[in-house]
């Protein structure tokens, strides 16, 4: 970490600097200067590209990749939830050749699919209201899963939702059943669809699908490759405008709220339409917020995790000429090397210790805490992932994830007793829980 000296004074010029948006010369040199800090401060190794109005106005890299190589502009990466826009799109482009409908029932394409008979229609499967449980919630998600095996797997099960729409809950597996059904209805594989209806078009040539499931995840691309993916959005280069008007506007559920679309979610932010979506798979991290109407957009691809919709406000912020501040920065690298150089219980004073004389420059959010927890877990430090679990419950006691977690560090070091009570609580304070259900229903087993 660089001098504090330095770093006060970096942030004195950037905060210093208020331009009008009329000005992307000074905007270019604000968002470097925000980026450099970030680096500086270990909160980000990766790329970004940022555009305004058709015109980049900054595209640049630093640090290094999960592979230890240096992170450049054109560095392929894996773009994880973020391709569900692409298979978004493949359905919006069937649906105006009329070869499907969005309230065409799934089970119209897939009829081994009896059991989730209840109306769930490809419009449900868009915007995550079927109720058809996530992939992580099967207990079949590892690298080597096909949409094949998964689809096997869905043929013994049920919708987890009274009706579907009822809510919005997040499923991998609804995009992978999308995928699947586009396949079906093109007879080709969806890889040479999206190459031939989606990336060649658009001449993203840096852009390929190399994953085993398609539809969820599993795109490569470039920041270069995606500023072209987000320009088709103000024109009418792949599908029309009404198309897109639809694909556009958040989907009315009956219990809660929800602000996804078709492959997006979408909000209205400094009065415009903001369409934005991350993708996180293993070591990779990726983000697109797009304005339509200002046509506006930052791509980020990162290595490590990073504050990605924090660094997004604060390029808006500059792009509109007002002060910025920099994200929190995260306590899980810190505190994982007090616990291994002094012990867990050093490392809670440490912690207690940081929360309370710099609360306001660290991120001490439940996430946190949880990563933590399974970075020791996986590392069969099972005690000390234990005591940082129970930590969490303490800092976060109305957290069902963080009950959940904490019953899981007991199953896995066989406290089955203790594992039980910690998936009941975490059941308490969310019925829904369906990981905290699935590891009942295991144990009972």
């Amino acid at each position: 970490m660089p001098q504090r000296n330095g770093i006060v004074f970096l942030l004195f010029s950037l905060f210093g600097l208020v331009n009008a948006y009329s000005q992307p010369a000074d905007a270019t040199k604000r968002i470097d200067s925000l980026v450099t800090a970030l680096y500086e401060r270990g909160q980000f190794n990766g790329a970004i590209i940022v555009s305004m109005g058709g015109k980049t106005i900054y595209r640049n890299a630093v640090g290094k990749t999960i592979t230890n190589e240096k992170f450049v502009p054109t560095t392929q990466s894996n773009i994880a939830s973020l391709s569900k826009g692409f298979t978004a799109m493949a359905v919006m482009m069937l649906a105006e050749q009329g070869k499907l409908t969005y309230d065409d029932l799934i089970i119209k394409y897939l009829p081994e699919l009896s059991g989730f008979s209840n109306g769930i229609t490809i419009r449900h499967l868009l915007t995550h209201t079927s109720g058809i449980p996530d992939v992580g919630d099967l207990g079949i998600d590892n690298p080597q899963l096909t949409n094949a095996k998964a689809l096997k797997t869905l043929m013994k099960l049920t919708s987890n939702f009274r009706e579907p729409g009822q809510k919005y809950q997040y499923s991998n597996t609804g995009y992978l059943l999308l995928a699947t059904i586009v396949g079906k209805i093109t007879e080709k594989k969806f890889s040479d669809f999206l190459n031939d209806k989606i990336l060649e078009p658009l001449e993203m040539k840096n852009t390929s699908l190399s994953g085993l499931t398609v539809g969820m995840g599993g795109i490569q691309s470039t920041i270069d490759d995606l500023l072209k993916w987000t320009a088709s959005f103000y024109k009418e280069k792949l599908v029309h405008q009404s198309t897109l008007d639809e694909a556009f506007t958040p989907f009315p559920v009956k219990e809660g709220a929800s602000t996804y679309g078709f492959g997006w979610n979408i909000m209205l932010k400094d009065g415009d339409k903001f369409i934005w979506h991350t993708g996180n798979t293993e070591g990779f991290r990726a983000f697109i917020g797009s304005w339509l109407s200002e046509k506006i957009a930052v791509i980020i691809l990162t290595a490590g995790d990073s504050k990605r919709m924090e660094i997004n406000d604060a390029i808006i912020n500059i792009l509109h000429g007002r002060p910025f501040t920099l994200p929190k920065m995260p306590i899980v690298d810190k505190l994982y090397d007090q616990i291994i150089k002094g012990g867990i219980e050093k490392g809670i004073v440490f912690y207690d210790s940081l929360k309370n004389q710099d609360f306001r420059n660290y991120d001490f959010s439940e996430p946190q805490l949880n990563s933590l927890g399974y970075r020791l877990l996986n590392e069969k430090k099972s005690k000390e992932a234990i005591e940082i679990f129970k930590l969490n419950t303490i800092a976060y006691p109305e957290s069902s994830n963080a009950f959940d977690s904490f019953g899981e560090a007991y199953y896995k070091t066989g406290d089955i007793d203790t594992a039980i009570k910690c998936y009941e609580k975490a059941l308490k304070l969310d019925p829904s829980n369906l990981s905290s259900i699935s590891m009942l229903k295991k144990i009972k087993k």
